[in-house]
């Protein structure tokens, strides 16, 4: 069992700086460790130790609520609360300091919203490939990112047998009547037509699920996680790709891990509570939405309109994506949710779910369309996180029954250094009389010096009067100072021999921050090859990158000298440079663009002082960022004045006061024959008296608990 040392903050952030500037040591161990936080497994996340100094990925950072984009030293957790990390059992132990953040981060002493123009071109993501096979050699899309008037826009220009489409977007969370309205291609339903909406940001999307879009390149093979558990992996096959979440459950949580073709490893949470389409008590929510499938080419229409009865119930009235209209009602308290739903002539379906810190129950009943279906999974979260099965469906006479079984296992193997991850399952599954059974699993091993294996396996075996199946697909890894290198193989037996599928060579280019470039080699079964070359980024505000940022906010940040005193700054007042500032978790120096951050949310802004000024409010709240435009703020800087003054005596404690609030803002002694000197903001009214004739520590907890 090892233990961290424990570093200073400063030593913290030093260290954390050294990191992001210089490349992980090769000789590196790669372990796969359990993150449990105040008792609830969060998830594995990849840790790599060198020596004393151990590194956990951002997905680790992200679960627990630090905004980090790069690896992070895990030291930096002890900052957070109580932390024991068992080396042995790959398991790390966070018990957050419950108040921690509070008293480290100043309250937001002033609202102020941002500048945004209506007018506005904020970034262009480009991804194109060259395939050597293709139709078309060069394929890919250009997406342009603004806003015109109060909408978000985003406008793709498709090469080759790419398609086009328009989107744009106005989304205003203050809004009681109308929150959100999307134009053009919508999001959430994957059609081109209009979307309406009067719900939180957050509320979950159509009946019983929702769909999300991930913007990654063409490529990205990604790993989905619900509540900490593996689901599945793919390769995703367009840019922005759609990925429907189920919302079967009180609680949602999932987690998309993707690996990049540049090499980089993100990650994406989604969180959607059943509880989120709630209405309020005595009011009105509704969705609507219409348009025309981009696929088919069909007209669409959906939507419904829901009425909150009480604090745990709704009911609702809509149409679903097959213009079914139906009636539920949904009740939800604390980890129980219920709905019964009816669809007129179509039939009726009935949904119910438990869940508790280690367990979780699903059931659904439903008979819609003469589709007879029934359901019923159960999953513990502890240990290898096993979860059992059941369904079955009939329709005019062709019955399928199927259980299945899943478990989790991961361990360390010390002589290897090598951190494995397993997840077997076993599937009985009877078509029609035909008795099937499926054996798999998936393994990923963590090697030491950036080696990297995954593997799939499935054997699906019939009765006697048929051949069993087999299918494999294996990729390996290795990680360089310049990029990584991948191998992958695809095979399948159909009970003659294995032939292979598909086998790949690719080069990832990660380290070049300005894009992602990548070359790949492929043989297809045939024996035919291919090559591809792709490059991908966006070019913003701060320039050439390799992150998109069309589904990020943008915020410039400046400070100016405010000389009239208003706590504004006009823009004839001058601009002030160099100034330190936080947004968020991130430090920047203005004047400052800081992109990839989240949107539709509220930021806290803190800034620093220079030589002869002093921030007007040493922490404001922005608006609600926008994704579309540049939001812009500007925050003033107030002059300093000298008061000094001189008492009887050296070693009177003195203090100056805000007369305003009655806030201490400085204390000190007197010294030099019983002189004092305080360097107080021009427009604060103070005053100094001696410590004697205050309560001094009566006004400094007023002054933590009180906004200026």
């Amino acid at each position: 069992m090892i233990f961290l040392r424990r570093l200073s903050h400063v030593k913290v952030l030093a260290l954390a700086g050294a990191l992001v500037t210089s490349s992980p040591a090769a000789v590196a161990d790669d372990y796969l460790m359990d993150f449990i936080v105040n008792g609830q497994v969060k998830g594995e996340f990849l840790v790599s130790r060198d020596g004393d100094v151990a590194t956990a990925e951002v997905a680790l950072w992200r679960a627990v609520g630090v905004n980090a984009e790069t690896a992070l030293p895990l030291e930096r957790l002890n900052g957070l609360g109580r932390v024991k990390t068992v080396w042995s059992t790959q398991k790390i132990y966070l018990y957050p300091h419950r108040l921690s953040k509070k008293l480290e981060r100043p309250e937001p002493e002033a609202f102020i919203e941002p500048e945004i123009s209506s007018l506005d071109v904020k970034s262009l993501d480009y991804n194109l490939t060259h395939h050597s096979e293709a139709e078309q050699p060069l394929a890919g899309s250009v997406i342009g990112t603004g806003r015109v008037g109060d909408f978000d826009l985003d406008v793709r220009a498709g090469i080759g047998g790419h398609e086009s489409y328009f989107s744009s977007q106005w989304h205003n969370e203050d809004s009681p009547y109308v929150k959100d309205v999307e134009l053009g291609r919508v999001q959430r339903h994957g059609f081109d037509g209009i979307s309406v909406t009067n719900e939180t940001y957050l509320a979950s999307g159509s009946f019983a699920t929702d769909q999300v879009e991930l913007y990654w390149p063409t490529g990205t093979r990604v790993d989905v996680y619900r509540d900490g558990a593996y689901i599945e992996s793919l390769v995703l096959e367009s840019d922005p790709f759609p990925y429907e979440i189920e919302l079967d459950y009180s609680n949602n949580r999932y987690e998309f891990r993707a690996v990049l073709p540049d090499g980089r490893t993100d990650t994406r949470t989604v969180e959607r509570a059943i509880s989120g389409r709630l209405a309020p008590v005595g009011q009105l929510n509704y969705r609507l939405a219409a348009g025309r499938s981009p696929e088919s080419g069909e007209s669409l229409a959906a939507g419904y309109l829901s009425y909150g009865l009480t604090n745990e119930l709704s009911l609702f009235a809509g149409q679903d994506h097959q213009e079914r209209g139906y009636l539920s009602a949904l009740y939800v308290r604390d980890s129980f949710s219920f709905e019964p739903s009816w669809f007129g002539g179509s039939g009726y379906t009935v949904n119910g779910s438990w869940q508790s810190d280690d367990f979780s129950v699903f059931g659904r009943v439903s008979d819609l369309d003469d589709y007879n279906q029934q359901s019923v999974s159960l999953s513990y979260r502890s240990l290898f996180r096993p979860s059992l099965q059941y369904s079955s469906r009939s329709h005019d006479g062709y019955e399928v029954q199927e259980i299945s079984l899943r478990t989790y296992h991961s361990a360390y193997l010390r002589q290897l250094r090598s951190s494995v991850s397993f997840s077997p399952y076993l599937s009985m599954r009877e078509r029609n009389g035909v008795d099937t059974e499926v054996v798999g699993g998936r393994l990923l091993a963590n090697i030491p010096h950036g080696w990297q294996a995954v593997a799939s396996y499935e054997r699906e075996s019939y009765d006697s009067t048929l051949d069993s199946m087999q299918r494999f697909q294996g990729e390996i890894s290795k990680r360089f100072g310049l990029g990584r290198l991948t191998y992958r193989h695809t095979a399948i037996d159909y009970g003659r021999g294995w032939a292979t599928q598909q086998q790949s060579i690719r080069a990832d280019i990660w380290n070049w921050k300005f894009a992602a470039l990548t070359a790949a080699v492929n043989r297809s079964s045939t024996g035919e090859k291919s090559f591809a070359f792709s490059i991908s980024g966006s070019f913003g505000r701060s320039g050439f990158t390799r992150i998109p940022q069309r589904n990020q906010a943008t915020l410039e940040l400046t400070t100016c000298r405010d000389e009239n005193a208003d706590g504004i700054c006009q823009s004839d007042e001058p601009e002030v440079t160099g100034i330190t500032a936080r947004v968020g978790e991130r430090s920047v120096v203005t004047p400052a663009i800081v992109d990839s951050l989240t949107p539709y949310r509220r930021y806290d802004v803190e800034v620093s002082g220079d030589f002869g000024l002093s921030p007007r409010y040493r922490a404001v709240e922005s608006g609600r960022l926008v994704r579309g435009g540049v939001n812009r703020l500007r925050l003033p800087l107030s002059e300093i004045r000298e008061v000094e003054g001189q008492l009887e005596n050296d070693g009177i404690r003195v203090a100056l006061i805000d007369k305003s609030t009655g806030n201490v803002l400085s204390e000190q002694t007197t010294n030099f024959g019983g002189w004092y000197l305080f360097y107080a903001p021009e427009h604060k009214e103070v005053e100094v008296v001696r410590a004697d004739d205050i309560n001094l520590s009566h006004v400094k907890e007023n002054e933590s608990g009180a906004k200026s």
